[in-house]
C-alpha cells in the first residue's frame, strides 16, 4: 500500500502549480478558490514527501534503547520520536509557507485569485503606478517572509 501512496505523491509533485491552477480555473471558474485548491494540492505533495523522508531517517537506535529500559509506546513516541521529528517538520512547514506566498503571486496572474489578482487587474486597467506599487509591495513582502522564515528555520534546526 505504501508504494501506491508514493506513486500518487510522485504524480502530484510532477505537475507544476501553474498547470494545476489552469485546471482548477477550468473546473471551478476564475477566483481565489482555484488558487487555494492549487496551493493546497502542491503543498500536500511536497510536505508529504519531505515528511516521509524525515520519518525514514529516524534514528531507530533511540527507540531500541527505550525498549530495552521498558518504556511504553507513548513514552517512545513522546521522548524518542517527537524530539527527532518536530524541528524538521516545523522547518519544512515554514519553508512551504514561504513557497506558497511566492506561488500565490504567480497564480493570481492566471486568474486563480491570490496576491497576483490585484496586479492583474491593475495591468488590465493600464494603471501603471498601481502596478509598480503592487510589485514593490510583493517584493518587500516576499523578502520579509524569506528573512523571517530563514531565521525561524535556523533556530529550529540548531535548537537555539
Amino acid at each position: 500500500m505504501s508504494w501506491l501512496t508514493r506513486f500518487l505523491l510522485i504524480i502530484i509533485r510532477t505537475i507544476p502549480a501553474l498547470v494545476y491552477g489552469l485546471m482548477f480555473i477550468r473546473v471551478t471558474g476564475p477566483g481565489p478558490f482555484a488558487g487555494v485548491v492549487t496551493i493546497a494540492i502542491t503543498s500536500i505533495g511536497m510536505l508529504a514527501k519531505l515528511y516521509v523522508d524525515a520519518i525514514e531517517e529516524l534514528d531507530t537506535r533511540v527507540l531500541e534503547s527505550m525498549t530495552s529500559i521498558g518504556c511504553t509506546t507513548f513514552e517512545k513516541i513522546r521522548y524518542g520520536i517527537l524530539p527527532q521529528l518536530l524541528s524538521i517538520f516545523l522547518s519544512v512547514t515554514i519553508y512551504r509557507f514561504d513557497m506558497n506566498m511566492r506561488e500565490a503571486s504567480i497564480l493570481g496572474l492566471v486568474a486563480a485569485g491570490g496576491i497576483g489578482a490585484p496586479l492583474l487587474n491593475a495591468m488590465n486597467s493600464y494603471k501603471w503606478n498601481q502596478v509598480g506599487s503592487i510589485l514593490i509591495g510583493l517584493v518587500v513582502l516576499i523578502l520579509l517572509i524569506e528573512l523571517i522564515s530563514n531565521k525561524l528555520r535556523a533556530r529550529l534546526i540548531k535548537g537555539v
